[in-house]
């Protein structure tokens, strides 16, 4: 049975974006596992998106594959985080707890119409875009969404995504002629558009950034002839999306295995 036939079908639409981005940064990035009931992006010196992902999305997993999984993790084989979205996480939380995963983290994934949405016309502010085009600017938006989010974001990684607009577009903002926020948009197969690693410099926070990022590349999704986009809010974001439109659908659940030092 497939997540199709257990999860709500905005539940599948919203997961499915964020499984798609990363299953294309794993392809990307040459860093990308597949196996029968899993995947998993298996990159070095990056924390980002090192993850399994995309059990029980294409058919339900024999029970035995979470203590399997537990195994590898514990002999460093595997990332030690797995994501499923909520309806699944609920399936599998016995065989989850059984094999010793815990919750990590949660995030909340949130919809827009965006055909049925007028966006307002930007005020002059100091706040301008630029677009990711070269590696070096790779390289500083790897570092922005590093200190954004307190963990490690390769530069290789990012720059394995410039140069393909037709999937994903990459985005610095800048305050006052500094680099202060980063964020992304990642077009799945299914034509819905994903914003996603939405962080801003500690330092220049308290400023409307996220939000003005946010509009910006809702904009660019408008104008790229979208009509959906999704993204996966923590708890401190979901009040900005909130009041630009977004509606919430269901939380996205990390869990990991607390390793021994």
């Amino acid at each position: 049975m497939s997540a199709k036939e257990n999860i709500d079908p905005a539940e599948w639409i919203v997961i499915n974006n964020m499984f798609e981005f990363w299953n294309f940064v794993g392809l990307q990035s040459d860093t990308l596992l597949t196996t029968t009931d899993f995947k998993a992006i298996l990159v070095e010196d990056s924390d980002w998106p090192k993850r399994i992902f995309n059990l029980g999305m294409e058919q339900d997993p024999e029970p035995s594959v979470f203590e399997k999984l537990a195994v590898q993790i514990q002999a460093g084989e595997l990332p030690n985080m797995i994501t499923f979205t909520e309806s699944l996480a609920e399936r599998y939380q016995e065989p989850l707890s059984a094999a010793g995963f815990t919750p990590r983290m949660k995030q909340l994934g949130m919809m827009i119409d965006l055909s049925a949405t007028v966006f307002d016309e930007d005020a002059p502010s100091a706040i301008h875009f630029e677009e990711v085009q070269d590696e070096e600017k790779a390289g500083l938006f790897a570092s922005i969404a590093a200190q954004s989010f307190n963990y490690r974001v390769g530069p290789e990684v990012v720059a394995s995504l410039i140069n393909r607009k037709d999937k994903v577009r990459l985005f610095i903002a800048h305050h006052e002629n500094q680099a202060a926020a980063c964020g992304l948009i990642f077009y799945d197969e299914q034509g819905h558009a994903g914003l996603h690693m939405i962080g801003t410099l500690p330092e220049s926070r308290g400023k409307g950034l996220a939000k003005k990022l946010t509009l910006h590349l809702l904009k660019k999704c408008v104008n790229d002839e979208k009509k959906l986009c999704v993204l996966h809010a923590s708890k401190a974001g979901e009040y900005v999306y909130v009041k630009l439109g977004f509606a919430a659908v269901k939380d996205m659940i990390t869990y990991h295995i607390p390793l021994k030092p």
